[in-house]
């Protein structure tokens, strides 16, 4: 083995352990959330227990997260999900390593381009979220490049099947694959049968299997009165009007898209860590269609943030366009060679990959500013599963992924009557506290201490002192931070120490 391969397969292994232990950590320091992760850990649990699947595709088409149903028979933990994200991430290196081998001939250069993939930024953040399933895709759109470049037309069937399975939209990447197939190896045939599949996916996804399943007969995310939740709906109430939409007013939605919902900062950010490679491999970019479309065009600005995960699919078509990019350069001038182009990518990516770092480092955003530094598990999350081991639960929107082996759970303060006990963590898992002074705002700021609760830390405060004083519910365990309460029970004579705890928090928060 080359000293470059070795050198990579380190770099790798200590991606994967510092990733593996800051998404552990995150998740045991409770900055999860109820949503995402917990989610696809309530299905999978679901068909565990009962044999029965219950899906909320109606909202997201991602069967891809049943790949863990075998482990968590094994052994229910959401550790699965936080080890299956790393790895899709650190592995993706090694796909970037093999392509840029062999478009660059180089083992250095090859080197390079991998790191180059692993610190961009918005990657560093996907791998720090809760699990998504789009970075799941991650390491088979790499691999569709592979095969493109091979022309190794079953690999590419293959990370299809996968891709596929990731998001509801992510046909329209398969037809981006299937154009690129046709131009860059002249193979007509298998392109076009690329697209079909692609259009096929598309088609019924969108209007037979999430139709089906929604209460409303469309996707939510087109209807309005929604909130964060409808980011598509100022298009049009269905994937028809949407269309007509933008095939009628494209000037009006592109000033719009470009300037009113920041799209133009965006594309510049996502290709500032190449230093804009990438627009010299136009034709590779053709299955980043489907989530630029998505981020873009969402009312939502989430998407388009660099501490977000919705663009980790973008990140391989990126890193892929920017290596035919850089070896187009060479060809073209000879000032500087693709080496040297290479390593300005690369002080471009660190440095970015810095600024952004989910990381308490020096200068760095470090969003989610964790209370702790190193979180390791509580023992008293067993001891409360134990409690309400046969109850329905209310449970604290941060605290909700830890109880998510329940199938009849709720995120507090939803259902607190018709529900048998309430979870309760009375403790930021955060340092961002006090770094942002609008009151009404701040629940729908990330990483903000009131984004964590999903609601405003006085009504939070406000509604425990209710609790309190509410006959209907007994306090069956305390230990500060920790509060449950429940119905049926013998309470425990706290209630002083309860209040005094939230009169504290008032003060700190």
């Amino acid at each position: 083995m080359t000293k470059f391969k070795q050198l990579f397969f380190l770099i790798t292994f200590f991606h994967f352990v510092v990733f593996l232990l800051a998404g552990l950590s995150r998740h045991w320091g409770f900055l999860t959330t109820f949503v995402d992760m917990a989610k696809y850990e309530r299905e999978i649990i679901n068909i565990i227990q009962t044999g029965k699947f219950f899906s909320t595709y109606s909202v997201h088409f991602d069967p891809i997260h049943l790949i863990f149903l075998p482990f968590y028979a094994i052994y229910p933990t959401s550790t699965w999900f936080i080890i299956g994200q790393t790895l899709a991430i650190s592995i993706t290196g090694l796909i970037i390593f093999n392509l840029a081998q062999r478009v660059l001939e180089s083992e250095k250069l090859a080197l390079i381009w991998s790191f180059i993939f692993l610190i961009n930024p918005f990657l560093l953040n996907a791998v720090a979220w809760d699990v998504d399933t789009i970075t799941l895709a991650v390491p088979f759109v790499a691999l569709g490049f592979v095969a493109t470049e091979s022309k190794n037309f079953k690999l590419m069937l293959f990370s299809s099947i996968f891709i596929l399975a990731c998001k509801e939209h992510l046909g329209i990447l398969i037809i981006g694959f299937g154009l690129l197939w046709w131009v860059h190896n002249r193979q007509w045939k298998q392109g076009i049968g690329l697209v079909i599949i692609g259009i096929i996916h598309f088609y019924l996804v969108f209007e037979v299997i999430m139709p089906s399943l929604s209460p409303t007969g469309s996707h939510p995310m087109l209807a309005e009165g929604l909130g964060t939740a409808s980011r598509y709906g100022w298009l049009g109430d269905s994937l028809s009007q949407m269309m007509e939409t933008l095939i009628t007013q494209p000037f009006v939605l592109l000033k719009t898209i470009m300037i009113s919902m920041g799209g133009l900062g965006y594309l510049i950010i996502l290709l500032l860590p190449f230093l804009f490679l990438p627009l010299l491999g136009l034709g590779f970019l053709l299955p980043g269609i489907a989530d630029l479309a998505a981020n873009m065009l969402s009312s939502n600005p989430m998407p388009r943030s660099p501490i977000a995960y919705h663009s980790a699919a973008l990140i391989p078509i990126l890193t892929t366009a920017a290596i035919y990019g850089v070896y187009k350069l060479s060809k073209w001038q000879k000032r500087f060679s693709i080496t040297e182009i290479s390593v300005f990518v690369l002080i471009a990516s660190v440095g970015l990959g810095y600024v952004f770092a989910p990381f308490p480092l020096p200068g760095a955003k470090n969003v989610w500013a964790p209370a702790t530094l190193l979180s390791l598990p509580d023992p008293r999350v067993q001891e409360i599963q134990y409690l309400v081991q046969d109850c329905s639960v209310s449970v604290q929107a941060n605290v909700g992924a830890h109880f998510s082996n329940k199938s009849d759970i709720y995120k507090y303060p939803k259902r607190v009557e018709q529900s048998d006990a309430i979870i309760l963590r009375m403790k930021s898992p955060t340092k961002n506290i006090h770094n942002y002074k609008s009151k009404e705002r701040r629940r729908y700021i990330i990483g903000m201490l009131d984004n964590h609760l999903q609601m405003d830390r006085n009504e939070y405060l406000d509604s425990i002192e209710d609790l309190v004083n509410n006959d209907e519910f007994e306090i069956a365990y305390w230990d500060n931070p920790w509060l449950v309460f429940k119905k049926g029970v013998v309470g425990k004579n706290v209630g002083s120490e309860v209040r005094a705890r939230v009169q504290e928090l008032r003060e700190k928060w």
